[in-house]
């Protein structure tokens, strides 16, 4: 009997690291894991066009075939989007396509797989894009980022990540509490510090105390590993650094 528990969280436990495995999405090929994120992009109602990029990897160890879905969640009158697929760019009215993207294990998609352009027609206002990547594998879970364009005749710059701080967690590698200290120029509602495994998935998300500049973490129940934990700053990522738990 107990050898046949045991069988069975061994099979418990392998597929769920198998289904932890899949695909990650990245503001760079070598950058901060966006996987779930928003994105703002800032811009100016007179330019031709603005672009964004989005790179995704796969961190498995088979072939990858991607395919991607775009939904237009409010678009602002008198702009127009389309997005660019493996060198090719389709017109404003395709949502979809079926011609996949193959990536080999550990391969990160290069800056001609995907890109967004967003033209603003000269129109102040925001637009917000969601755009899904899956894939024909079996057991993937679908992924996703939605990219919210704002433009006007006035641009702000965005988020300065000289004023902001987030410390190396003390200690690291941690297996009970890690301490994480951090400093940003607004109040604390604004910021989030979101927690990722090394599949990229989004396992927490801590909102600072307006009393305190650090914050205590439990990683007790986290899975001995590397993770990365990311500053959000008005929907943009200002910081990430990385964190091992290690077995108690």
């Amino acid at each position: 009997m107990k050898t046949a528990v045991l069988f069975l969280i061994s099979v418990f436990l392998f597929v769920s690291f198998a289904k932890a495995e899949g695909l990650i999405l990245l503001d760079a090929q070598d950058g901060n894991v966006i996987t779930g994120d928003t994105l703002v992009i800032e811009g100016d109602a007179s330019a031709s066009m603005i672009k964004r990029e989005v790179f995704f990897k796969n961190t498995t160890e088979e072939d990858v075939q991607v395919i991607l879905e775009k939904a237009e969640v409010d678009i602002l009158p008198g702009t127009n989007n389309t997005f660019c697929w493996d060198d090719f760019c389709y017109t404003p009215d395709v949502y979809e396509v079926d011609d996949p993207i193959t990536l080999a294990a550990g391969e990160t998609s290069s800056e001609t797989d995907f890109y967004v352009e967003y033209y603003p027609g000269g129109e102040e206002g925001t637009s917000i894009i969601d755009y899904l990547f899956s894939s024909r594998n079996d057991g993937f879970e679908p992924v996703k980022v939605t990219l919210v364009f704002e433009t006007s005749h006035h641009v702000s710059a965005g988020p300065d990540p000289e004023q902001y701080f987030l410390s190396e967690p003390y200690p690291n590698p941690a297996s009970s509490v890690t301490r994480i200290a951090y400093d940003f120029p607004h109040e604390p509602a604004a910021m989030r510090i979101r927690m990722f495994n090394s599949n990229g998935q989004l396992i927490d998300e801590l909102v600072p105390e307006a009393t305190s500049r650090h914050l205590v973490l439990d990683v007790s129940d986290y899975q001995p590993g590397m993770y990365f934990y990311t500053l959000i700053a008005r929907g943009q990522q200002v910081s990430t650094n990385k964190l091992v738990v290690q077995p108690r």
